[in-house]
């Protein structure tokens, strides 16, 4: 200790001026034969340390761990003397550090050189595993380059391939908090190619690259735009296992109809081959069912799949589904020359392009302006990968479109009846090349054979929808069959819950 006003003589002339935990280890190793079986790290476990009298005793209690400073691999000489204090026991000297079999080596890492510390890179091996225990992932890459510049590294690639797991530890947990989706999943190829692209960022403000290492793989920057797409990432993060199990139990399921579908579908998929389909069926035939078997397929093999509906009710029935609307951006006001919100180099325009197969549930519903929309939108983002997109339905892309068009068709504000028939899908001019398909078999039926009152109903609906209970021009009048109607006494609407849920009645 000394003060601020002492000469600086008489603070070098202190006794103890020049002791310290290390030179008094190297003392007590030449006083002590029990010193003498310690490397430097290992030491206060059995000794400790006299702050006041700056000296080394024996332990008498308890127990310590010793830790050496960190020494950068960039520090020379001192990163390699560090090295050998994890090793060398009982040194008295500076120069006995450096004698490796009775042979006193010039320099500390020649020293390491001869204890075989030095093998196969082996020293930034450690350097990387010693600097994970406290370093950040930011921390490690920044180590990761010092070592490719400024060290004799002898394999870079088997450098990079035993420790890239250290180096990307925080790159899920960043990349869920800068696209601020927390169910995030990347698997190692992406985590490696976040860390290559990071690496590659700090050695080019160092006017390096990773090109000069060409045993390390160059980071993919068309995966790296794709990675930081929240939309193409929702889609891809399925569990690919669990769909492909989903998808041979609703494959067994599948009748003779939906198959031809199902294959029909598929080929034009699998086969690039683009095309619009229409599934007509009225309920019950199975078109979800349908749905979810061709969804679970292509999910189960990677590829994205943009199921949509013209209502919320019906986006809820599909996995993953949303409004039409909302998925494509379609303007509230859709008028015979809209196009759809996404642009080219947005993020929904990049899930367009990647997506295998669009599926339109309940498209009867929705005003043929909005199909005329999504494809003028896709043709046009679509034409820069393929310049005859733009001849194409739909940019080329396979649209499965389903509904039935007994059901409501879209609303036309004041509209005539000719008016609405007239905003219906297969008015457009896009449904010339619709391959319509037709399913007829009810399968809720096909399920409860002998509930009769399903089936009679299921009747008296498709009887209303074709047009055979009522006149169909004009206003009509049609009658409810009694056993339909809920009879109420002096609460309807508790009368309406209890016919609707008996199960819940208290």
């Amino acid at each position: 200790m000394f003060d601020d006003s002492d000469y600086l003589d008489n603070v070098l002339d202190k006794p103890d001026i020049g002791k310290t935990k290390f030179t008094e280890w190297m003392k007590a190793n030449d006083l002590y034969e029990e010193a003498k079986e310690l490397t430097y790290s290992d030491f206060p476990s059995k000794w400790v340390w006299h702050k006041k009298d700056k000296e080394w005793r024996l332990r008498k209690s308890g127990r310590s761990i010793g830790r050496i400073y960190y020494a950068h691999p960039g520090s020379g000489e001192r990163f390699y003397m560090r090295m050998l204090l994890n090793v060398i026991k009982g040194p008295r000297s500076f120069q006995e550090i450096r004698t490796v079999n009775n042979v006193l080596h010039p320099t500390f890492r020649s020293a390491c050189y001869a204890l075989g510390l030095l093998d196969d890179d082996k020293e930034w091996h450690e350097a990387l595993n010693h600097a994970s225990h406290w370093a950040s992932g930011k921390q490690l890459r920044e180590l990761f380059v010092t070592i490719l510049i400024f060290c004799e590294v002898a394999d870079p690639y088997k450098l990079w391939i035993s420790n890239w797991k250290i180096l990307c530890e925080d790159i899920q947990h960043r990349q869920r908090t800068i696209l601020r989706y927390g169910n995030l999943h990347l698997d190692d190829f992406q985590l490696q190619n976040y860390a290559l692209c990071d690496i590659e960022q700090i050695l080019i403000r160092n006017g390096r690259s990773l090109r000069e290492f060409e045993s390390i793989p160059y980071p993919d920057t068309l995966l790296l735009r794709q990675s930081n797409n929240r939309m193409l990432q929702e889609e891809l993060d399925y569990d690919r296992d669990s769909l492909a199990e989903e998808h041979t139990r609703l494959l067994n399921g599948l009748n003779y109809d939906q198959m031809i579908i199902y294959d029909a579908v598929l080929e034009s998929v699998t086969e690039n081959k683009g095309g619009v389909f229409f599934v007509y069926g009225h309920g019950g035939t199975g078109k979800t069912y349908l749905w979810k078997t061709m969804i679970s397929r292509l999910r189960s093999e990677g590829k994205i799949v943009i199921a949509v509906a013209s209502s919320g009710i019906a986006a809820l029935l599909l996995p993953g589904g949303r409004t039409a609307h909302s998925r494509f951006q379609i303007p509230i006001n859709v008028t015979d020359s809209s196009t759809c919100g996404f642009k080219q180099g947005s993020q929904i325009a990049e899930l367009m392009k990647k997506a295998s197969l669009i599926i339109w549930d309940e498209a009867p519903m929705a005003h043929r302006n909005c199909f005329e929309a999504v494809d003028r939108s896709l043709r046009d983002i679509l034409r820069f990968s393929d310049p005859n997109s733009t001849d194409k339905p739909f940019g080329g892309k396979t649209i499965v479109l389903g509904g039935d068009f007994r059901q409501i068709l879209p609303v036309v504000a004041k509209g005539r009846r000719e008016q609405i028939v007239e905003a219906s899908i297969n008015k457009s001019s896009l449904w010339k090349y619709c391959r319509v398909f037709i399913l007829t078999k009810n399968m809720r039926l096909e399920q409860n054979p002998g509930d009769n009152a399903a089936r009679e109903f299921a009747k008296w609906i498709l009887k209303i929808g074709d047009g055979e209970l009522c006149d169909t021009e004009g206003e009509s009048l049609i009658e409810i069959p009694s056993d339909l109607i809920i009879h109420v006494d002096t609460h309807p609407i508790n009368d309406i819950v209890n016919a609707t849920y008996p199960e819940i009645q208290g």
